[in-house]
């Protein structure tokens, strides 16, 4: 079939299963009308960079940007290690956000030092909505105020998210400019005190919707003005005494939604039941979820018959569900309301359940969790359970594991990313067999990190020298991102040549690794076809230890001995490690 005979709704249709820089690579300049349909697409869609190989990236910043930077509206760019720098080279090629006139959504990840961001936002005065996520801030603390001043003088702004990562030391400051357009804002990462939360409503008097972590922060502490604007709020508390939860929510009186994540805090169902009587006449949405050790069964009987009174049963039909391991050390419990409404689930399996619905048949199905921690104990007893999992894309397990995980996984079509960690105490083979049989049951798995992986002292003899790898030998082909960080191995040169021979090396294309020297980065860049990211520590890089970013002599070591189009710098966040953009 002709594409061209395609009506340009089809195309339109079309259009929305390609990444967008694919999408621009592929199509854009073939004729008039490709170009105005692409222009169209971006009205409503992303001009995302995430996930582009650096030739497609430096081809359209230079070549189809220009032609259709009026049409954008939402722009993403990201410093991680997939694609790290990507950020300074956009800048680099003199784009500035200014330019882009109809930009009303801006989405940035992993973004190294805080101060480009305070250069950055400036330049947006007609953003309406600001993604910030998992951006590590090293700068000094004036420069943390300076930032947050800059998001709040972005005189549109109606929806922000902010995930940090701040250096040891730091802290979140309040604004002092004032938000007259902000009302939905949620702050990750790094904490607020209960105190701070008056002066930041004073500055955000329209906000609506507030998601904050109140972790470790001072004993004491209390909000002591109301804030009457917040209909919603998403909270998280960690090691704190209930009543801490109560002074903060007992001046919020309009809350319509409460969200609630706690670790460490131990409260009742009568104790929750007070609050909301209490302070929040008006909340018709509560989603609780609660991790705590409970030392006997009996306390377990008692907190299950609290949450059975008629304010739960009758009047909200707000129902909790419980879980717990026997055999775990810890006497952790996690207690949740019904349906399960948190992305992130830790279970430990052959799990006790508990629950106070009805029917043990409904809100059987997870579907809210994309990440789960998964751990069993060395016992194959299996406790038959209806749970499922149906949308995890995120697996991160200790092996071993027993039969029950694959019940409830079944097979993990939307499993993109695994992390697994081996004691000491299991097999090299057995190891190898527990692995493989997860991996056959992930059909799309995209990236795999070993974690906290002894070095394997005999590779499994079964295989080919061509299949074998360490730590273990992969016949997945499917896996692009290896994270061989927390391996307890430096590669040689012999390890990089076996390395080169095998599935890994054939496929990968983005790759976290410790190797002996130098050469060795060269040649895994050289050898390994589909190489698109390295990010690599060498044992004889000194400067590792104390470097000068103004005469870092081993990055100018590679830059020297690698393309000029390949980008080369070191981490600023783990200052070991180089982080490589290769293009090819």
């Amino acid at each position: 079939m002709n594409l061209e005979l395609l009506a340009n709704e089809l195309l339109l249709d079309v259009f929305d299963y390609f990444p967008a820089v694919q999408l621009l690579r592929t199509f854009h300049g073939l004729n008039t009308r490709f170009d105005n349909l692409i222009c169209t697409h971006f009205r409503k869609h992303r001009l995302d960079f995430r996930g582009a190989s650096k030739k497609d990236f430096d081809i359209v910043c230079q070549v189809n940007l220009p032609l259709i930077i009026d049409r954008i509206v939402s722009l993403g760019l990201s410093d991680e290690d997939e694609i790290p720098q990507q950020i300074y080279l956009f800048r680099s090629y003199g784009w500035t956000l200014n330019r882009f006139e109809n930009l009303r959504s801006l989405s940035f990840d992993s973004i190294r030092l805080g101060d480009m961001i305070s250069d950055i936002l400036p330049e947006c005065s007609q953003l309406i909505h600001l993604n910030l996520t998992a951006c590590c801030f090293g700068c000094a603390q004036n420069e943390i105020l300076r930032f947050i001043n800059s998001v709040w003088n972005l005189p549109k702004l109606i929806y922000c998210y902010l995930s940090f990562n701040f250096n040891y030391g730091l802290y979140i400051h309040v604004p002092t400019n004032v938000s007259l357009s902000m009302e939905h804002l949620s702050i990750v990462g790094v904490s607020y005190r209960p105190s701070q939360l008056a002066d930041l409503s004073e500055h955000t008097p329209r906000l609506r919707y507030l998601a904050f972590d109140s972790s470790g922060t001072s004993d004491g502490e209390e909000l002591r003005t109301s804030i009457p604007s917040l209909t919603e709020l998403n909270l998280t508390f960690a090691g704190q005494p209930p009543n801490a939860i109560e002074s903060l929510l007992r001046h919020m009186p309009n809350l319509y939604q409460l969200k609630v994540e706690t670790l460490y805090v131990q409260m009742n169902g009568y104790e929750w039941e007070a609050i909301i009587r209490n302070y929040l006449p008006k909340l018709e949405v509560f989603q609780l979820k609660m991790k705590f050790q409970v030392n006997s069964e009996k306390y377990r009987k008692e907190l299950f018959k609290s949450f059975r009174t008629p304010f739960w049963l009758k009047e909200h039909q707000w129902f909790i569900r419980f879980h717990y391991n026997l055999d775990d050390k810890s006497n952790m419990i996690c207690l949740y309301t019904l349906p399960y409404n948190f992305t992130k689930l830790d279970i430990f399996f052959p799990v006790q359940i508990q629950s106070t619905c009805p029917n043990n048949q409904v809100y059987c199905s997870y579907d809210y969790v994309q990440q789960l921690l998964y751990r069993s104990s060395a016992t194959e007893e299996i406790i038959m359970s209806n749970l499922n999992f149906p949308n995890i894309t995120y697996l991160s397990i200790t092996l071993p594991f027993n039969n029950q995980l694959l019940l409830l996984i079944q097979k993990l079509e939307r499993l993109t990313s695994l992390e697994v960690s081996r004691p000491k105490t299991i097999s090299d083979d057995d190891a190898q067999s527990q692995l493989q049989a997860l991996l056959d049951h992930a059909p799309y798995l995209y990236s795999l990190k070993f974690q906290s992986w002894p070095e394997v002292q005999l590779l499994n003899r079964t295989h080919s020298i061509a299949e074998k790898l360490t730590p273990i030998a992969i016949k997945t082909q499917s896996i692009r991102r290896y994270n061989l960080r927390s391996y307890d191995h430096r590669f040689n040169d012999e390890d990089c040549i076996r390395m080169n021979y095998s599935s890994l090396g054939i496929h990968c294309e983005v790759l976290v690794i410790k190797v002996k020297n130098r050469t060795n980065i060269l040649y895994l860049i050289n050898s390994m076809p589909n190489l698109r990211a390295l990010i690599v520590h060498s044992q004889d890089d000194a400067d590792g230890n104390y470097p000068s970013l103004t005469d870092d002599r081993f990055v100018q070591w590679l830059k020297q001995n690698l393309p000029s189009t390949h980008s080369v710098k070191r981490d600023l966040r783990l200052l070991k490690y180089i982080r490589i953009w290769i293009q090819k």
